[in-house]
Protein backbone atom coordinates (compact mmCIF):
# COMPACT_ATOMS: atom_id res chain seq x y z
CA UNK A 1 0.00 0.00 0.00
CA UNK A 2 2.82 2.39 0.94
CA UNK A 3 4.62 1.71 -2.39
CA UNK A 4 1.41 2.33 -4.38
CA UNK A 5 0.85 5.64 -2.56
CA UNK A 6 4.48 6.64 -3.16
CA UNK A 7 4.27 5.72 -6.85
CA UNK A 8 1.02 7.63 -7.27
CA UNK A 9 2.56 10.66 -5.54
CA UNK A 10 5.60 10.48 -7.83
CA UNK A 11 3.43 10.25 -10.96
CA UNK A 12 1.31 13.20 -9.93
CA UNK A 13 4.38 15.24 -9.00
CA UNK A 14 6.16 14.35 -12.26
CA UNK A 15 3.13 15.44 -14.30
CA UNK A 16 2.79 18.63 -12.28
CA UNK A 17 6.53 19.25 -12.59
CA UNK A 18 6.46 19.02 -16.39
CA UNK A 19 3.48 21.36 -16.51
CA UNK A 20 5.16 23.76 -14.09
CA UNK A 21 8.32 23.81 -16.17
CA UNK A 22 6.45 24.59 -19.39
CA UNK A 23 4.86 27.53 -17.65
CA UNK A 24 7.88 28.57 -15.57
CA UNK A 25 7.95 32.06 -17.05
CA UNK A 26 4.30 32.52 -16.04
CA UNK A 27 4.59 31.59 -12.37
CA UNK A 28 2.05 33.24 -10.13
CA UNK A 29 2.80 35.04 -6.91
CA UNK A 30 1.02 32.24 -5.05
CA UNK A 31 3.40 29.60 -6.47
CA UNK A 32 6.40 31.75 -5.56
CA UNK A 33 5.15 32.09 -1.99
CA UNK A 34 4.81 28.30 -1.64
CA UNK A 35 8.51 27.81 -2.31
CA UNK A 36 10.60 27.52 0.84
CA UNK A 37 13.89 28.38 -0.83
CA UNK A 38 14.55 30.24 -4.06
CA UNK A 39 17.62 31.83 -5.65
CA UNK A 40 18.81 33.03 -9.04
CA UNK A 41 19.36 30.54 -11.88
CA UNK A 42 22.70 28.75 -12.07
CA UNK A 43 25.18 29.35 -14.86
CA UNK A 44 25.26 26.48 -17.33
CA UNK A 45 28.61 25.76 -18.93
CA UNK A 46 31.09 23.01 -19.84
CA UNK A 47 31.74 22.07 -16.18
CA UNK A 48 28.00 21.78 -15.45
CA UNK A 49 27.42 19.72 -18.60
CA UNK A 50 30.33 17.37 -17.78
CA UNK A 51 29.13 16.91 -14.18
CA UNK A 52 25.57 16.13 -15.36
CA UNK A 53 26.89 13.43 -17.71
CA UNK A 54 29.08 12.02 -14.94
CA UNK A 55 26.25 11.91 -12.39
CA UNK A 56 23.45 10.48 -14.54
CA UNK A 57 24.84 8.76 -17.64
CA UNK A 58 27.41 6.05 -18.25
CA UNK A 59 27.81 4.56 -21.72
CA UNK A 60 24.30 3.28 -22.47
CA UNK A 61 23.34 3.09 -18.78
CA UNK A 62 21.55 5.56 -16.52
CA UNK A 63 22.51 6.44 -12.96
CA UNK A 64 20.45 7.87 -10.12
CA UNK A 65 22.47 9.56 -7.38
CA UNK A 66 21.50 8.52 -3.85
CA UNK A 67 21.12 11.93 -2.25
CA UNK A 68 20.45 15.56 -3.11
CA UNK A 69 24.00 16.46 -2.06
CA UNK A 70 25.32 14.56 -5.11
CA UNK A 71 23.40 16.86 -7.47
CA UNK A 72 24.44 19.84 -5.33
CA UNK A 73 28.01 19.04 -6.42
CA UNK A 74 27.04 20.75 -9.71
CA UNK A 75 25.73 23.76 -7.76
CA UNK A 76 23.22 24.17 -4.94
CA UNK A 77 19.55 23.81 -5.82
CA UNK A 78 17.69 26.98 -6.77
CA UNK A 79 14.42 26.06 -5.07
CA UNK A 80 12.86 23.46 -2.83
CA UNK A 81 9.34 22.72 -1.75
CA UNK A 82 7.99 20.25 0.77
CA UNK A 83 5.21 17.93 -0.37
CA UNK A 84 2.98 16.97 2.50
CA UNK A 85 3.46 13.25 3.16
CA UNK A 86 5.58 12.69 0.05
CA UNK A 87 9.04 14.16 0.51
CA UNK A 88 10.41 17.28 -1.21
CA UNK A 89 10.82 18.68 -4.71
CA UNK A 90 14.19 20.24 -5.52
CA UNK A 91 14.91 22.29 -8.62
CA UNK A 92 18.15 23.35 -10.28
CA UNK A 93 17.38 26.11 -12.82
CA UNK A 94 20.14 27.12 -15.22
CA UNK A 95 20.51 30.41 -17.11
CA UNK A 96 20.11 28.71 -20.51
CA UNK A 97 16.64 27.33 -19.65
CA UNK A 98 17.79 23.84 -18.60
CA UNK A 99 16.20 22.45 -15.45
CA UNK A 100 16.86 19.44 -13.25
CA UNK A 101 14.16 18.48 -10.77
CA UNK A 102 14.40 15.80 -8.09
CA UNK A 103 11.83 14.29 -5.76
CA UNK A 104 12.95 12.84 -2.45
CA UNK A 105 11.57 9.96 -0.41
CA UNK A 106 8.67 10.65 1.90
CA UNK A 107 9.48 11.86 5.38
CA UNK A 108 12.70 13.55 4.32
CA UNK A 109 13.63 16.97 5.59
CA UNK A 110 14.77 19.62 3.14
CA UNK A 111 18.53 19.30 2.70
CA UNK A 112 21.44 17.55 1.08
CA UNK A 113 20.94 14.17 2.76
CA UNK A 114 17.44 13.71 1.36
CA UNK A 115 17.28 10.39 -0.60
CA UNK A 116 16.28 10.73 -4.26
CA UNK A 117 13.47 8.69 -5.84
CA UNK A 118 13.12 10.59 -9.13
CA UNK A 119 15.14 13.02 -11.27
CA UNK A 120 13.78 14.75 -14.36
CA UNK A 121 15.46 16.85 -17.05
CA UNK A 122 13.66 19.62 -18.92
CA UNK A 123 14.83 22.32 -21.28
CA UNK A 124 12.77 25.45 -21.90
CA UNK A 125 14.87 26.64 -24.82
CA UNK A 126 14.09 25.69 -28.44
CA UNK A 127 17.70 24.67 -29.16
CA UNK A 128 18.82 21.12 -28.45
CA UNK A 129 20.73 20.14 -25.34
CA UNK A 130 22.79 16.95 -25.07
CA UNK A 131 22.34 15.09 -21.80
CA UNK A 132 24.46 11.96 -22.30
CA UNK A 133 24.30 8.50 -23.94
CA UNK A 134 23.72 10.28 -27.31
CA UNK A 135 20.41 11.63 -25.99
CA UNK A 136 19.51 15.28 -26.62
CA UNK A 137 16.40 17.15 -25.55
CA UNK A 138 14.70 18.83 -28.55
CA UNK A 139 16.80 16.76 -30.99
CA UNK A 140 16.54 13.02 -30.26
CA UNK A 141 13.60 11.35 -31.94
CA UNK A 142 11.58 8.35 -30.89
CA UNK A 143 13.25 6.40 -33.71
CA UNK A 144 16.76 7.35 -32.53
CA UNK A 145 15.98 6.34 -28.92
CA UNK A 146 14.49 3.04 -30.12
CA UNK A 147 17.70 2.46 -32.08
CA UNK A 148 19.80 3.12 -28.94
CA UNK A 149 17.65 0.72 -26.87
CA UNK A 150 16.23 -1.82 -29.34
CA UNK A 151 13.20 -3.72 -28.06
CA UNK A 152 13.34 -2.08 -24.62
CA UNK A 153 10.90 0.83 -24.90
CA UNK A 154 7.33 0.26 -23.73
CA UNK A 155 4.63 2.80 -24.64
CA UNK A 156 2.56 4.22 -21.80
CA UNK A 157 -0.99 3.03 -22.30
CA UNK A 158 -2.76 5.96 -20.67
CA UNK A 159 -0.68 8.93 -21.83
CA UNK A 160 -2.10 11.41 -24.33
CA UNK A 161 1.37 12.55 -25.37
CA UNK A 162 3.89 10.01 -26.71
CA UNK A 163 5.51 8.63 -23.56
CA UNK A 164 7.74 5.57 -23.34
CA UNK A 165 9.50 3.82 -20.50
CA UNK A 166 12.18 1.20 -20.03
CA UNK A 167 13.86 -0.54 -17.13
CA UNK A 168 17.61 -0.11 -16.91
CA UNK A 169 19.52 -1.76 -14.03
CA UNK A 170 16.63 -1.51 -11.52
CA UNK A 171 15.86 2.06 -12.56
CA UNK A 172 12.94 3.22 -14.67
CA UNK A 173 13.64 5.67 -17.46
CA UNK A 174 10.72 7.63 -18.91
CA UNK A 175 11.00 9.44 -22.25
CA UNK A 176 8.48 12.21 -23.00
CA UNK A 177 8.02 13.21 -26.64
CA UNK A 178 5.96 15.89 -28.37
CA UNK A 179 3.42 15.23 -31.12
CA UNK A 180 6.30 15.15 -33.67
CA UNK A 181 8.06 12.40 -31.64
CA UNK A 182 10.90 14.73 -30.56
CA UNK A 183 12.21 14.21 -27.01
CA UNK A 184 11.09 17.01 -24.69
CA UNK A 185 11.88 15.57 -21.26
CA UNK A 186 13.46 12.58 -19.56
CA UNK A 187 13.15 11.14 -16.05
CA UNK A 188 15.05 8.51 -14.06
CA UNK A 189 13.20 6.92 -11.16
CA UNK A 190 13.41 4.11 -8.63
CA UNK A 191 9.80 3.23 -9.44
CA UNK A 192 7.72 2.50 -12.51
CA UNK A 193 5.76 5.73 -12.99
CA UNK A 194 2.93 3.99 -14.83
CA UNK A 195 0.63 2.09 -12.49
Amino acid sequence: MHNKLLRLSIIVIAIINIGMFQAQNKKTTQQEKSSQYKKKPLIYGPKSAAKIKELFFLNSQFKLPATISAINSIAGYTSSESIEGAGNIYTWDFTNGFQISAISESGGTVGGNDNIVLVSFNYGNTNSLELGNSISIHKSTLASIQKLYPGKLIKYKSSKIPTYKMENQSKYITFYFNEKNILTSLSISKYDLEI
